[in-house]
């Protein structure tokens, strides 16, 4: 692969799977960005600590959300899972701050946006996967694909957009 868009999660996998030869011949980048000044916008990813609402036990959970958020556990996580911290702290307590190949996800992370939360993403973005593959593939011509990609998303959201109105009108 000349390039390929991943997440942070393949910084573990590369240094794990790639032959020894072939460890100083890949290196990370930010998304481009239209106007070249800066990285792209990418999705904030990952995961999250919650509590319910009707926790019986919330005193508890905040404790355990706080020790899980710290900065000593966030680095801690990093160290045996390979999982980036959320902490912009960590990363600077961590081996992180020197390692050249997690520096374009430290850029990165200064220029993310939430995942827009609607229960069509994950079909949404299955069938942008799918579009980018064919054109990938050679099997469609990369207008031609995005065309009906443009088509397959207004076809998923058209029921989104339907309750919206009708909840307005009243």
């Amino acid at each position: 692969f000349a390039m390929w868009i991943t997440g942070p999660w393949n910084l573990g996998e590369f240094r794990k799977r790639l032959p020894a030869d072939l460890q100083d011949h890949w290196a990370t980048a930010p998304l481009p960005a239209l106007s070249g000044d800066s990285a792209g916008v990418s999705i904030a990813g990952g995961a999250s600590l919650a509590m319910f609402r009707g926790s019986r036990h919330k005193a508890a959970a905040w404790r355990l959300v706080e020790f899980l958020s710290s900065t000593e556990q966030q680095g801690r996580f990093y160290r045996l899972t390979g999982d980036l911290p959320a902490r912009t702290d960590a990363w600077k307590a961590t081996e992180l701050a020197e390692d050249p190949q997690a520096r374009a996800f430290w850029l990165q992370l200064h220029r993310v946006q939430p995942i827009p939360k609607v229960p069509e993403v994950e079909l949404i973005a299955t069938r942008v996967f799918e579009s980018a593959e064919q054109v990938i593939r050679g099997g469609r011509p990369a207008g031609a694909a995005l065309e009906q990609l443009d088509r397959d998303v207004d076809r998923i959201l058209e029921k989104r957009r339907w309750m919206l109105d009708r909840e307005a009108a009243r």
